[in-house]
């Protein structure tokens, strides 16, 4: 592969340096973002031409050295920069609050604000000062708080954007269901965050999103065409199920309001059918982003303290979560994207139920490599269904796996994502 360097040379094989920004350390991928991100980094590194790609992120906590080693082991292209510490949900950390309030005083809508650091301010500047890189890849809209200072000082690199959702949308969505206060401030976000991502995706030089339908979103925005670069997702082991127990399992961030709302849903509306349907029904919610109270204990949310449900918050091992289940559920109540938990559970062999909302951004067919309902009653059919009929999870668990071979291998992200990296 041939690369075209901002003077008009041909730039050769292993060539290439890029700088790769992100708001959070992406190893081990054990969440939607840092699946994205970690996904992105080995497709980088697939193509020939790129040398080395030197790896720039916040982290709400410390960052242990062998995380940091075990993730250059896992891609030898990528170098390490230590994660700087930065919270970046506000609501945990209050003592920050004045200065995100500062900043967005000053115009940058809270997502960008909340990412913009002195700290990464100053790293950001010495690699550009003292290194020469030909991409500078902006691996989330908050990380585009360093734009001025890339083209400053890197005005002959290719910089690029990669857009998990269309962020302001999100916003939109949300504020109808918050309370008054809560709701007139996130309206105004969203219309904040749509003039910055607007301006941001029209000054980048190029934008690769996840999903068609975010492509088409950003150009009705901006009039931007995006590169869509599936995630690299690749088969694991075929399944083999070691229990006989109606178990189904959640896995998500949990404190995303996408996934908490649908979990809200699920528990008030769906799981007294699944149980009436089923009644040695049992669900197990795993994920981070719920807090402790001070005996340790975590704060589950009323409505999904059920009989049947247990919360057991974040495991290191999603795998072990998976062991003692046959089937998944993702309920998921608005966000855009694609999740990225229903990509995992087709690689981990598990049948899911999800949503609409689930669902998109994918090319699946309800029934086919997953069920797929906004209506309680037929969800908790499809669920009961999966967990009385093995040859059905068999069936789709093998079109899962089918699914991301076709759609999702590293050589069909790889020669989307190249196009992007070229001046």
């Amino acid at each position: 592969m041939h690369l075209v360097s901002p003077c008009g040379r041909r730039l050769r094989c292993a060539a290439v340096k890029v700088l790769f920004l992100l708001i959070d350390f992406p190893f081990p991928a054990d969440r939607g973002l840092r699946v994205r991100s970690l996904s992105q980094l080995r497709v980088l590194a697939s193509i020939e031409a790129v040398s080395e790609i030197s790896l720039l992120t916040l982290s709400e906590s410390p960052v242990e050295p062998e995380r940091l080693r075990g993730l250059e082991r896992e891609i030898p292209k990528v170098r390490v920069e230590t994660p700087l510490l930065q919270p970046t949900h506000m609501r945990r950390s209050p003592k920050h609050l004045p200065r995100m309030i500062r900043l967005r005083l000053s115009g940058l809508p809270y997502l960008i604000a909340k990412c913009d650091t002195a700290a990464m301010r100053a790293l950001v500047r010495r690699h550009l000062e003292t290194g020469h890189y030909d991409v500078v890849y902006v691996g989330h809209l908050g990380m585009a708080a360093y734009l001025p200072d890339i083209r400053r000082l890197a005005p002959r690199a290719q910089v690029v954007l990669e857009e998990h959702n269309v962020e302001w949308e999100i916003f939109e969505r949300l504020a109808p269901t918050l309370r008054f206060a809560m709701r007139h401030a996130t309206a105004i976000e969203a219309r904040a965050l749509r003039s910055y991502e607007r301006d941001t995706l029209r000054a980048v030089d190029a934008v690769v999103a996840i999903s068609d339908a975010d492509a088409q979103a950003f150009e009705r925005l901006a009039g931007t065409r995006a590169v869509v670069v599936p995630n690299y997702i690749e088969p694991g082991p075929d399944r083999v199920e070691v229990t006989e127990a109606p178990a189904l399992a959640y896995t998500g961030l949990l404190a995303w309001q996408p996934n908490a709302q649908g979990l809200d849903w699920f528990c008030r509306d769906v799981w007294p059918l699944v149980r009436h349907r089923v009644p040695q029904a049992t669900l197990t919610i795993a994920g981070p982003g719920l807090r402790r109270s001070a005996d340790g204990a975590l704060a589950v949310p009323a409505a999904w303290r059920l009989p049947g449900i247990t919360t057991v918050g974040y495991v290191t091992d999603l795998e072990d979560v998976y062991r003692a289940s046959i089937a998944m559920i993702a309920p998921i109540l608005g966000g855009s994207g694609v999740r990225m938990k229903l990509l995992e559970a087709m690689r981990a062999g598990m049948p899911t139920v999800t949503t609409r909302d689930g669902a998109a951004g994918l090319a699946v067919v309800d029934g086919r490599e997953m069920f797929i309902s906004d209506e309680p009653a037929r969800f908790a059919e499809c669920v009961a269904r999966l967990v009385s009929d093995r040859p059905l999870r068999e069936q789709m668990r093998s079109r899962g796996y089918d699914y991301l071979r076709e759609q999702h291998s590293l050589e069909a992200a790889s020669k989307r994502l190249a196009p992007a990296l070229r001046r």
